[in-house]
């Protein structure tokens, strides 16, 4: 009915107007206003949007994840190497914890340990598009914020890892295979790694060169995340975790502030619109009919699970018990990242059953209409929403006499 580019636009337009209509109606988050209208216009509602429209319009998506990702390692705070590692140490504990607690359910649900414990690292990542777009949209600035993009990114992190090394032992034919699909994971996370260093030299290396001109360093940051997003493509590999590693290390590294401080996020703001409505059309609410028990049941282990590990390291974190609720809370958004982990999403259908991938797609179409929500909840717990204080009409003095 229409083609690629008619739905990139349609796709804008229609999100534009989706999220205004959430966040001046609804005072919801404009995120949560994307993906409902791609739920509309998607194959759970108007059918315009087919999965061959999503698929030709996959390199945009990609484009999106390389700026959203880069944003999210570049807005991790820098702080002092003690301080660094105990929130790192925090950051593995919390993820521990919410896989355990969700690999434990999936084992009670009677799934095998290989698919449980791979659900279970999926299941870890906090959404990158939904934290950057929902912290931007509400203003998000303090202490509290930029622990909460620590965490989101170290979730990422151990997502990551995780899935590409409990992959081999769901897809293989045996112990040996699967050891060796381990080892080839291993040398995936190295690439990624040596990928995100490569362009972090080329980056503090250029902008050396150009001195502090924005306009030519936006240009070389530009180009060497589209350069990153397209040798990971290549590389076969996610642009997850090469990405978000990137943008940490050309901020910490940047000890001499030879970086002109840039929201690329501004740039990803064209592709993020779209990347949400091509996300809802993607999902299907018929998963959700069917398979709602288990999602919600993964959704409060999940819960359960960074509760617990918040509050156990809050002390660490310096935090007090309200603010790790809510920190808690601003982890909720999963992300949709989970399903482009893999470098074939065939795997996902060939070594899971049914039920636990209906489980899964279930649990991460609710994420994505309440995500947003929980992370708008979560700033203003902090009280670090300054956009939404400054939406606030001031109080009339009282009149004297």
């Amino acid at each position: 009915m229409f083609n690629s580019i008619q739905i990139f636009g349609m796709a804008l337009l229609g999100g534009l107007v989706a999220g205004e209509v959430a966040r001046r109606a609804l005072s919801l988050p404009r995120t949560t206003g994307y993906v409902v209208f791609g739920l509309l216009v998607g194959q759970s509602g108007l059918g315009w949007i087919a999965p061959y429209h999503i698929e030709t319009n996959q390199l945009f998506i990609d484009l999106a994840l390389g700026l959203i990702l880069f944003e999210l390692g570049y807005q991790v705070p820098p702080v002092v190497a003690s301080e660094g590692w105990s929130r790192l140490h925090a950051g593995v504990t919390i993820a521990l914890t919410t896989g355990s607690s969700i690999t434990a359910l999936l084992l009670a649900l009677e799934f095998s340990a290989s698919a449980a414990v791979f659900a279970a690292a999926l299941c870890l990542a906090t959404s990158p598009a939904i934290t950057i777009a929902t912290c931007s949209d509400v203003g998000a600035r303090g202490d509290k914020t930029g622990l909460l993009f620590t965490m989101v990114s170290i979730n990422g992190c151990v997502a990551f890892v995780g899935s590409a090394w409990s992959m081999p032992f769901l897809v293989g034919d045996g112990a040996i295979r699967s050891l060796a699909g381990a080892w080839e994971a291993t040398q995936e996370v190295g690439v990624a790694v040596v990928l995100a260093g490569a362009g972090t030299a080329l980056v503090l290396a250029g902008a050396q060169l150009l001195g502090r001109r924005p306009e030519h360093q936006h240009l070389l940051i530009l180009g060497t995340i589209v350069l990153g997003v397209g040798t990971a493509i290549y590389l076969d590999i996610s642009v997850l975790l090469p990405m978000l590693l990137f943008g940490y290390l050309t901020r910490t590294l940047d000890r001499n502030k030879q970086v002109a401080a840039i929201r690329i996020a501004s740039d990803a703001r064209i592709f993020l619109v779209a990347t949400f409505v091509l996300a809802g059309a993607a999902l299907d609410i018929g998963v959700v009919i069917e398979y709602w028990p288990e999602a919600i049941l993964v959704m409060i282990a999940r819960f359960a699970g960074q509760v617990t590990g918040v509050l156990w390291n809050r002390k660490r974190l310096c935090l007090s018990t309200e603010s790790s609720i809510y920190l808690s809370i601003g982890l909720q958004p999963m992300s949709s990242i989970v399903l482009v982990l893999l470098a074939n999403l065939q795997t996902l259908y060939a070594g899971l059953e049914p039920r636990l991938t209906g489980t899964l797609l279930a649990t991460i179409l609710l994420m994505q209409l309440f995500g947003p929500l929980a992370t708008q909840t979560a700033i203003k717990g902090f009280g670090e929403a300054m956009a939404l204080q400054s939406d606030r009409p001031p109080r009339e003095k009282p009149v004297a006499g």
